[in-house]
């Protein structure tokens, strides 16, 4: 059993992790240790969300905010379909379907948020989704005690905490759900953002804070569950917040907690993720923005560089015009059963590349201009105008640099795919493919890195994946296909990048065992009733 301590050399956490999930064997799945997908504060007092914005009320932007983050926002018949999207001939099964993908729907992320305004006492919540309810998990402002943890400080009038519940996606997925979890939470940032602006939220991302404090105040043990992501919002006519004196923090983390439903969820076990997991806290948050680090040579740093070996360079397509993030949300869904073999349009694919590859507000440097920490390839399958091959996406000059002609990219499906990957590539016109170097900022921010470079591999994808619906297209991100063969294709083979993560994309399929329906559903009544009168 590896131990991490403060001395450890930065990266060597991530090196270990990196090495065990290269030789992970099969899964060994006990269902029977499955813990419930979301947590409740049984009694803790309750505030009633709405479910939309509505008049534009605080309570209403936090109620609409939460519901397109972890909401459940759909009911969804469908039924029992093996690895390649063929129905078993069991019963079907209806189940609630959430905004944002999750890794096996398992949804290991629980928001937490710090808000005090009209309508809302000041206080620390979690929320339920399953109620669509803030409960309420200790009182006080802890608002001005967040972000003045934050390695910024920046102010804000309500901050969102984004936390995992580690066994519930490594209770399926072993040490290689810590990967998954770190992706989701940068999805769901991605939503976030995409979401508030849609409600005139100012928001920002806070990947860089003191684990065990934040923790502290959210009434954590950091084992079991610890918060991976700070989001903080600026409601429209923001209200000026003071920074908290330090003793202000340590005053609020004495005070009592709500007690959380029972049976708890298992610890993260013993393994290489609890390891870099623990590394990942022992980093210090604020190395980045010292004095003797410059923005300049962080930049070179956590920037990818375009490969020597890189072929020509062809302007990437123009962007369709209403590819509108925020506006796909309740659209977004992820196709069991694969794609209709159609060409993708090439403003569509322009689309989805522009809104991979912009800027985003957080407190990794440089991310303001772009991916920091990650670079874009893609597969061109059938995307019309564009040569069959894999291409290095430029976003600063919007160009699309060749890596590999048509013979090299059939490569990809010889790689160790699932069998629900395989189908997918039969028909998928393009896959988006984040790829970094999983220790390159290591001596800058320790093993830290390896966790906030996960999730910008998740947010570029989500970020992707929403472009691409709104467009009428379908997404679905297969983690399996960051592999090795892929790398090879890539060209990444020998140098120190790796893919992060796989956005499939393609059209729809026009049917299938699976019918959703938004709740509340839009329209009235669906059957006519009969009158029962003469």
């Amino acid at each position: 059993m590896h131990t991490t301590t403060a001395t450890s050399a930065p990266g060597a956490a991530t090196r270990r992790y990196l090495a065990a999930m290269r030789n992970r064997g099969p899964l060994s799945i006990d269902w029977a240790a499955a813990p419930t997908r979301h947590k409740r504060y049984p009694g803790a007092e309750r505030a009633r969300l709405p479910w939309a914005a509505g008049d534009g009320s605080p309570l209403g932007l936090i109620g609409e905010l939460l519901r397109d983050l972890l909401g459940m926002t759909r009911l969804v018949w469908s039924h029992h379909l093996d690895d390649r999207g063929e129905p078993l001939g069991r019963p079907p099964m209806l189940l609630t379907g959430r905004p944002a993908p999750s890794g096996g729907g398992l949804y290991p992320i629980e928001a937490y948020v710090a808000a005090g305004e009209p309508g809302l006492p000041a206080a620390l919540y979690h929320y339920n989704p399953v109620h669509h309810e803030l409960e309420r998990v200790r009182d006080g402002d802890h608002v001005p005690a967040l972000t003045g943890l934050l390695v910024d400080g920046p102010a804000a009038d309500m901050a969102v905490v984004l936390s995992a519940v580690f066994w519930r996606s490594m209770f399926k997925y072993g040490d290689f759900g810590y990967r998954l979890i770190c992706q989701e939470t940068g999805v769901l940032v991605a939503q976030a953002l995409a979401v508030g602006g849609r409600l005139g939220l100012a928001g920002r991302a806070g990947l860089r804070f003191p684990d065990g404090e934040v923790d502290r105040l959210l009434g954590l043990d950091g084992t079991r569950e610890a918060a991976l992501a700070v989001l903080t919002l600026t409601l429209p006519h923001a209200r000026a917040r003071e920074t908290p004196a330090s003793s202000r923090v340590g005053e609020l983390m004495s005070q009592p907690v709500a007690g959380e439903s029972t049976p708890l969820p298992r610890a993260m076990p013993e393994g290489p993720a609890a390891a870099l997991h623990r590394a990942c806290t022992s980093a210090s948050p604020d190395v980045g923005s010292r004095d003797e680090v410059g923005p300049s040579e962080l930049t070179g740093v956590l920037r990818p560089r375009l490969p020597a070996s890189a072929g020509r360079a062809v302007p990437a397509p123009e962007p369709a015009p209403g590819a509108w993030p925020a506006a796909a949300v309740a659209r977004r869904t992820s196709p069991l059963a694969g794609y209709r073999p159609v060409p993708l349009m090439e403003k569509a694919l322009g689309a989805v590349l522009a809104a991979a590859g912009g800027g985003y507000p957080a407190d990794l440097p440089g991310a303001a201009t772009g991916p920091a920490a990650t670079a874009l390839c893609l597969l061109s399958l059938r995307v019309e105008g564009l040569p069959r091959g894999a291409y290095w996406y430029d976003p600063a000059r919007h160009t699309l640099h060749e890596l590999a002609g048509a013979g090299q990219v059939d490569a990809v499906a010889t790689g160790r795919l699932l069998a629900n990957t395989r189908v997918a590539l039969r028909g998928a016109a393009a896959a988006l493919v984040p790829v970094g170097d999983p220790v390159a900022g290591a001596h800058l921010f320790g093993d830290r890195w390896y966790r906030m470079q996960q999730m910008e591999a998740g947010l570029v994808a989500q970020r992707a994946a929403l472009a691409a619906t709104a467009l009428g297209l379908a997404t679905r991100i297969h983690s399996d296909g960051a592999n090795e063969t892929t790398d090879e294709v890539l060209g990444l083979a020998g140098t120190p990048l790796r893919s992060l993560s796989f956005l499939a994309m393609g059209t729809p399929p026009t049917g299938g065992p699976l019918v959703a329906r938004p709740m509340p559903a839009l329209v009235r009544e669906e059957v006519v009733p009969t009158s029962t009168t003469a």
